[in-house]
Protein backbone atom coordinates (compact mmCIF):
# COMPACT_ATOMS: atom_id res chain seq x y z
CA UNK A 1 0.00 0.00 0.00
CA UNK A 2 1.56 3.47 -1.07
CA UNK A 3 2.54 5.92 1.14
CA UNK A 4 0.07 9.04 1.32
CA UNK A 5 1.50 12.65 2.19
CA UNK A 6 -1.06 12.46 5.15
CA UNK A 7 0.37 9.50 6.24
CA UNK A 8 3.92 11.12 6.35
CA UNK A 9 2.28 13.75 8.07
CA UNK A 10 0.76 11.91 11.46
CA UNK A 11 4.02 10.57 11.43
CA UNK A 12 5.74 13.72 11.66
CA UNK A 13 3.03 14.99 14.38
CA UNK A 14 3.84 11.78 16.12
CA UNK A 15 7.29 12.21 16.34
CA UNK A 16 7.05 15.82 17.36
CA UNK A 17 4.70 14.59 19.79
CA UNK A 18 6.94 11.74 21.19
CA UNK A 19 9.99 14.33 21.35
CA UNK A 20 7.92 17.20 23.02
CA UNK A 21 7.11 14.82 25.93
CA UNK A 22 10.00 13.66 26.35
CA UNK A 23 11.87 16.54 26.40
CA UNK A 24 9.31 17.97 28.86
CA UNK A 25 10.09 14.80 31.06
CA UNK A 26 13.95 15.43 30.73
CA UNK A 27 12.92 18.83 32.00
CA UNK A 28 10.40 18.09 34.75
CA UNK A 29 12.79 15.27 35.92
CA UNK A 30 16.01 18.17 35.77
CA UNK A 31 14.00 20.48 37.58
CA UNK A 32 12.60 17.98 40.33
CA UNK A 33 16.22 17.19 40.96
CA UNK A 34 17.89 20.31 40.87
CA UNK A 35 15.07 21.63 43.54
CA UNK A 36 16.09 18.20 45.53
CA UNK A 37 19.59 19.05 45.53
CA UNK A 38 19.32 22.66 46.94
CA UNK A 39 17.22 22.05 49.72
CA UNK A 40 20.25 19.46 50.69
CA UNK A 41 19.39 16.00 48.70
CA UNK A 42 21.96 15.80 45.66
CA UNK A 43 22.26 12.16 44.96
CA UNK A 44 19.26 12.43 42.41
CA UNK A 45 21.03 15.25 40.30
CA UNK A 46 24.41 13.69 40.61
CA UNK A 47 23.33 10.89 39.38
CA UNK A 48 21.50 12.62 36.66
CA UNK A 49 23.80 14.67 35.70
CA UNK A 50 27.83 13.83 37.04
CA UNK A 51 30.54 15.23 38.74
CA UNK A 52 31.37 19.15 38.35
CA UNK A 53 34.82 20.85 37.80
CA UNK A 54 35.53 23.48 40.54
CA UNK A 55 39.06 25.75 40.09
CA UNK A 56 39.82 28.76 41.49
CA UNK A 57 41.25 32.31 39.61
CA UNK A 58 42.45 35.22 41.07
CA UNK A 59 41.05 38.57 39.57
CA UNK A 60 41.82 42.11 40.72
CA UNK A 61 43.02 40.13 43.54
CA UNK A 62 39.49 38.49 44.26
CA UNK A 63 39.55 34.64 44.49
CA UNK A 64 36.90 33.39 41.96
CA UNK A 65 35.67 29.77 42.13
CA UNK A 66 34.67 28.95 38.43
CA UNK A 67 32.25 25.67 38.42
CA UNK A 68 32.23 24.21 35.07
CA UNK A 69 30.93 21.11 32.93
CA UNK A 70 31.23 20.06 29.29
CA UNK A 71 27.64 21.35 28.78
CA UNK A 72 27.47 24.27 31.13
CA UNK A 73 27.59 27.62 29.16
CA UNK A 74 25.68 30.46 30.23
CA UNK A 75 27.82 32.41 32.54
CA UNK A 76 26.17 32.94 36.55
CA UNK A 77 27.63 35.24 39.21
CA UNK A 78 26.61 34.33 42.58
CA UNK A 79 27.22 36.50 45.67
CA UNK A 80 27.68 35.59 49.06
CA UNK A 81 25.74 36.92 52.13
CA UNK A 82 27.65 38.51 55.01
CA UNK A 83 29.73 35.97 56.62
CA UNK A 84 32.65 34.27 57.10
CA UNK A 85 32.61 31.33 55.04
CA UNK A 86 32.51 33.44 52.13
CA UNK A 87 32.21 31.09 48.77
CA UNK A 88 33.30 28.21 51.06
CA UNK A 89 29.99 27.94 52.71
CA UNK A 90 28.76 24.17 51.76
CA UNK A 91 25.17 25.16 50.93
CA UNK A 92 26.77 27.74 48.27
CA UNK A 93 28.85 24.96 47.12
CA UNK A 94 25.90 22.83 46.83
CA UNK A 95 23.84 25.44 45.16
CA UNK A 96 26.58 26.11 42.31
CA UNK A 97 27.38 22.43 41.49
CA UNK A 98 23.92 22.18 41.21
CA UNK A 99 23.29 25.45 38.59
CA UNK A 100 26.39 23.86 36.72
CA UNK A 101 24.39 20.55 36.58
CA UNK A 102 21.77 22.34 35.27
CA UNK A 103 23.67 23.81 32.48
CA UNK A 104 25.07 27.39 33.76
CA UNK A 105 28.72 28.27 33.83
CA UNK A 106 28.70 29.22 37.74
CA UNK A 107 31.34 32.15 39.13
CA UNK A 108 31.21 32.32 42.62
CA UNK A 109 33.70 35.05 44.05
CA UNK A 110 35.41 35.56 47.34
CA UNK A 111 34.45 38.52 48.99
CA UNK A 112 37.31 39.58 52.13
CA UNK A 113 35.51 42.57 53.20
CA UNK A 114 32.10 40.65 53.66
CA UNK A 115 33.36 37.37 55.15
CA UNK A 116 34.54 39.99 57.94
CA UNK A 117 30.95 41.00 58.24
CA UNK A 118 31.82 44.16 56.86
CA UNK A 119 29.72 45.93 54.50
CA UNK A 120 31.05 48.32 52.13
CA UNK A 121 29.83 50.91 49.00
CA UNK A 122 32.88 49.56 47.25
CA UNK A 123 32.16 46.13 47.09
CA UNK A 124 29.95 47.55 44.31
CA UNK A 125 32.56 47.90 42.50
CA UNK A 126 34.53 44.42 43.04
CA UNK A 127 31.44 42.52 42.00
CA UNK A 128 31.37 44.85 38.86
CA UNK A 129 35.14 43.91 37.77
CA UNK A 130 34.38 39.92 38.62
CA UNK A 131 31.19 40.57 36.06
CA UNK A 132 33.04 42.25 33.59
CA UNK A 133 35.91 39.69 34.02
CA UNK A 134 33.59 36.87 32.76
CA UNK A 135 33.24 38.29 29.52
CA UNK A 136 29.75 37.55 28.78
CA UNK A 137 26.34 38.65 29.38
CA UNK A 138 25.63 36.48 32.56
CA UNK A 139 22.97 36.24 35.36
CA UNK A 140 23.33 37.21 38.54
CA UNK A 141 22.33 35.70 42.02
CA UNK A 142 22.79 36.86 45.77
CA UNK A 143 21.94 36.01 49.55
CA UNK A 144 21.16 38.49 52.29
CA UNK A 145 23.12 41.65 52.92
CA UNK A 146 25.20 40.30 49.82
CA UNK A 147 22.28 41.32 47.68
CA UNK A 148 22.58 44.81 48.28
CA UNK A 149 25.81 45.70 46.63
CA UNK A 150 24.80 42.67 44.16
CA UNK A 151 21.59 44.51 42.69
CA UNK A 152 23.38 47.61 42.77
CA UNK A 153 26.01 46.31 40.50
CA UNK A 154 23.80 45.21 38.13
CA UNK A 155 22.28 48.51 38.15
CA UNK A 156 25.27 50.17 37.00
CA UNK A 157 25.17 51.13 33.22
CA UNK A 158 28.07 49.71 32.36
CA UNK A 159 26.98 45.71 32.96
CA UNK A 160 22.94 46.49 33.64
CA UNK A 161 22.48 46.00 29.96
CA UNK A 162 24.48 43.11 29.92
CA UNK A 163 22.27 40.98 32.88
CA UNK A 164 20.50 37.91 31.98
CA UNK A 165 18.22 38.30 34.93
CA UNK A 166 18.80 38.75 38.68
CA UNK A 167 18.03 36.53 41.50
CA UNK A 168 18.05 37.92 45.36
CA UNK A 169 17.21 35.42 48.03
CA UNK A 170 16.58 36.54 51.67
CA UNK A 171 17.71 40.54 50.19
CA UNK A 172 17.33 43.87 51.95
CA UNK A 173 15.53 47.36 49.46
CA UNK A 174 16.64 50.20 52.25
CA UNK A 175 19.77 49.73 54.24
CA UNK A 176 18.54 52.39 56.97
CA UNK A 177 15.40 50.31 56.91
CA UNK A 178 16.95 46.88 57.27
CA UNK A 179 19.56 48.29 60.06
CA UNK A 180 16.54 49.59 61.90
CA UNK A 181 14.35 46.36 61.98
CA UNK A 182 17.88 44.24 63.35
CA UNK A 183 17.74 47.40 66.35
CA UNK A 184 14.23 47.63 67.28
CA UNK A 185 12.94 44.03 66.26
CA UNK A 186 11.90 41.35 68.13
CA UNK A 187 14.96 39.29 70.14
CA UNK A 188 16.20 36.67 67.83
CA UNK A 189 19.28 34.33 67.85
CA UNK A 190 20.23 36.97 65.36
CA UNK A 191 20.56 39.74 67.77
CA UNK A 192 24.36 39.21 67.97
CA UNK A 193 24.27 40.92 64.48
CA UNK A 194 23.94 44.04 65.25
CA UNK A 195 26.93 44.46 67.27
CA UNK A 196 28.85 42.87 64.34
CA UNK A 197 27.78 45.69 62.64
CA UNK A 198 28.76 48.33 64.59
CA UNK A 199 31.96 46.37 65.54
CA UNK A 200 32.77 46.64 61.76
CA UNK A 201 31.40 49.56 60.65
CA UNK A 202 33.33 51.60 63.43
CA UNK A 203 35.21 52.76 60.68
CA UNK A 204 32.89 55.45 59.37
CA UNK A 205 34.33 57.87 62.17
CA UNK A 206 38.00 59.86 61.71
CA UNK A 207 39.00 59.37 65.37
CA UNK A 208 40.92 56.15 65.37
CA UNK A 209 39.92 56.12 69.90
CA UNK A 210 36.42 56.34 69.26
CA UNK A 211 36.97 53.48 66.25
CA UNK A 212 38.23 51.18 68.75
CA UNK A 213 36.29 51.61 72.34
CA UNK A 214 33.34 51.57 69.20
CA UNK A 215 34.72 47.75 68.66
CA UNK A 216 35.05 46.77 71.60
CA UNK A 217 31.53 47.50 73.35
CA UNK A 218 30.18 45.89 70.12
CA UNK A 219 32.53 42.87 70.84
CA UNK A 220 31.63 43.00 74.43
CA UNK A 221 27.89 43.03 73.83
CA UNK A 222 28.18 40.25 70.62
CA UNK A 223 30.37 37.64 72.88
CA UNK A 224 28.49 38.61 76.18
CA UNK A 225 24.95 39.75 75.64
CA UNK A 226 25.58 42.45 78.49
CA UNK A 227 25.98 45.97 78.43
CA UNK A 228 29.76 47.14 78.04
CA UNK A 229 31.55 49.29 80.86
CA UNK A 230 30.55 52.51 81.53
CA UNK A 231 34.30 53.46 81.25
CA UNK A 232 34.65 52.66 77.61
CA UNK A 233 31.33 54.75 76.62
CA UNK A 234 32.51 58.03 78.86
CA UNK A 235 35.86 57.82 76.57
CA UNK A 236 33.88 58.63 73.51
CA UNK A 237 33.58 61.41 71.74
CA UNK A 238 29.79 63.16 70.72
CA UNK A 239 30.63 61.95 67.33
CA UNK A 240 31.05 58.35 68.91
CA UNK A 241 28.26 58.67 71.83
CA UNK A 242 25.53 59.45 68.64
CA UNK A 243 26.72 56.60 66.71
CA UNK A 244 26.74 53.93 69.88
CA UNK A 245 23.28 55.26 70.39
CA UNK A 246 21.70 54.40 67.60
CA UNK A 247 22.07 50.96 68.60
CA UNK A 248 20.71 51.23 71.75
CA UNK A 249 16.85 52.35 71.13
CA UNK A 250 13.65 50.05 71.73
CA UNK A 251 11.58 51.87 69.06
CA UNK A 252 11.45 52.81 65.49
CA UNK A 253 10.96 56.43 66.03
CA UNK A 254 13.89 57.14 68.54
CA UNK A 255 15.49 55.14 65.94
CA UNK A 256 15.37 57.23 63.09
CA UNK A 257 15.79 60.46 65.12
CA UNK A 258 19.38 59.11 66.44
CA UNK A 259 20.01 58.21 62.95
CA UNK A 260 19.25 61.67 62.13
CA UNK A 261 21.54 62.89 64.54
CA UNK A 262 24.41 60.33 63.55
CA UNK A 263 28.11 61.22 61.97
CA UNK A 264 26.81 61.80 57.84
CA UNK A 265 29.23 59.14 56.99
CA UNK A 266 26.68 56.55 58.50
CA UNK A 267 23.66 58.13 56.51
CA UNK A 268 25.96 58.31 53.32
CA UNK A 269 27.47 54.79 53.97
CA UNK A 270 23.66 53.46 54.70
CA UNK A 271 22.62 55.63 51.12
CA UNK A 272 24.97 54.00 48.98
CA UNK A 273 24.34 50.34 49.71
CA UNK A 274 20.31 50.86 49.52
CA UNK A 275 19.07 49.20 46.27
CA UNK A 276 15.85 52.03 47.09
CA UNK A 277 18.46 54.60 45.57
CA UNK A 278 19.23 52.78 42.25
CA UNK A 279 16.28 50.99 41.32
CA UNK A 280 15.71 52.99 38.17
CA UNK A 281 18.81 52.05 37.06
CA UNK A 282 18.16 48.24 36.93
CA UNK A 283 17.10 46.89 33.51
CA UNK A 284 17.09 43.07 34.49
CA UNK A 285 14.28 41.22 35.36
CA UNK A 286 13.71 40.01 38.93
CA UNK A 287 13.77 36.96 40.37
CA UNK A 288 13.07 37.62 44.22
CA UNK A 289 12.69 34.90 46.78
CA UNK A 290 12.33 35.39 50.88
CA UNK A 291 11.63 33.60 53.85
CA UNK A 292 7.91 34.59 55.10
CA UNK A 293 9.09 34.93 58.64
CA UNK A 294 12.83 35.51 58.17
CA UNK A 295 14.01 37.23 61.19
CA UNK A 296 16.78 38.85 60.23
CA UNK A 297 15.40 40.46 56.95
CA UNK A 298 12.03 41.21 56.63
CA UNK A 299 9.90 39.89 53.80
CA UNK A 300 8.67 43.32 53.92
CA UNK A 301 11.65 44.75 51.77
CA UNK A 302 11.70 42.00 48.85
CA UNK A 303 7.54 43.29 48.58
CA UNK A 304 8.93 46.49 48.71
CA UNK A 305 11.62 45.70 46.29
CA UNK A 306 9.39 44.27 43.76
CA UNK A 307 6.82 46.71 44.00
CA UNK A 308 9.50 49.54 42.85
CA UNK A 309 10.63 47.75 40.10
CA UNK A 310 7.38 47.01 38.46
CA UNK A 311 6.89 50.41 39.01
CA UNK A 312 9.44 51.15 36.84
CA UNK A 313 8.58 48.41 34.56
CA UNK A 314 10.76 45.36 35.43
CA UNK A 315 9.40 41.85 34.94
CA UNK A 316 9.51 40.76 38.70
CA UNK A 317 8.47 37.44 39.86
CA UNK A 318 8.55 37.03 43.50
CA UNK A 319 7.87 33.83 46.07
CA UNK A 320 7.50 33.78 50.03
CA UNK A 321 8.73 30.41 50.79
CA UNK A 322 7.10 28.81 54.51
CA UNK A 323 9.93 26.48 54.51
CA UNK A 324 12.56 29.43 55.13
CA UNK A 325 13.72 31.57 57.84
CA UNK A 326 16.50 33.73 56.93
CA UNK A 327 18.17 31.11 53.94
CA UNK A 328 17.95 28.08 55.64
CA UNK A 329 15.07 25.43 55.15
CA UNK A 330 12.96 24.82 58.33
CA UNK A 331 10.94 21.98 57.91
CA UNK A 332 8.13 20.67 60.14
CA UNK A 333 7.98 17.13 60.80
CA UNK A 334 6.06 15.17 58.42
CA UNK A 335 2.15 14.20 59.24
CA UNK A 336 -0.89 13.95 57.73
CA UNK A 337 -1.73 18.07 58.00
CA UNK A 338 2.03 19.25 57.60
CA UNK A 339 2.39 17.21 53.95
CA UNK A 340 -1.00 19.03 52.28
CA UNK A 341 -0.96 21.93 54.32
CA UNK A 342 2.79 22.41 54.22
CA UNK A 343 4.77 20.51 52.06
CA UNK A 344 2.55 20.31 48.74
CA UNK A 345 1.63 23.80 48.56
CA UNK A 346 5.44 24.43 48.99
CA UNK A 347 6.83 22.19 46.79
CA UNK A 348 4.96 23.67 44.09
CA UNK A 349 6.20 27.45 44.85
CA UNK A 350 10.06 25.30 44.84
CA UNK A 351 9.52 23.85 41.62
CA UNK A 352 8.18 26.90 40.15
CA UNK A 353 11.42 28.97 40.84
CA UNK A 354 13.83 26.06 39.59
CA UNK A 355 11.85 26.43 36.51
CA UNK A 356 12.58 29.53 35.99
CA UNK A 357 16.00 28.87 36.63
CA UNK A 358 16.79 25.93 34.12
CA UNK A 359 17.85 27.19 30.92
Amino acid sequence: MPITPRDVARKAALTAALLLIFLLLRRGLLVGALALKILGHPDALNGFKGPVERKTVVHAGIPIDVYTRRDSHEPFLIIHGVNPTGKDSLDLIRISEALTQAGYQVFVPDLAEMKKLHLEPEEVSRIKSVFQYIGKDAAIACFSYGCGPALIAAADPEIRDRVHFALAFGGYFDARESLEFIVTGPETPMAWFKWAYLEMNSDVLQNEPDREHLRMIAEHHRNNNTPANGDLIEKLSPEGRALLDIFHTPTSEDFRARLNAAPEKVKIRLDALSPSRFITGLRAPLILIHGANDPVIPSEQTVKLAKAAKAHGLDCDVTLFRMYGHVNPILPRIGFRSVFGFYLPEVVRMLRVVNRLVP
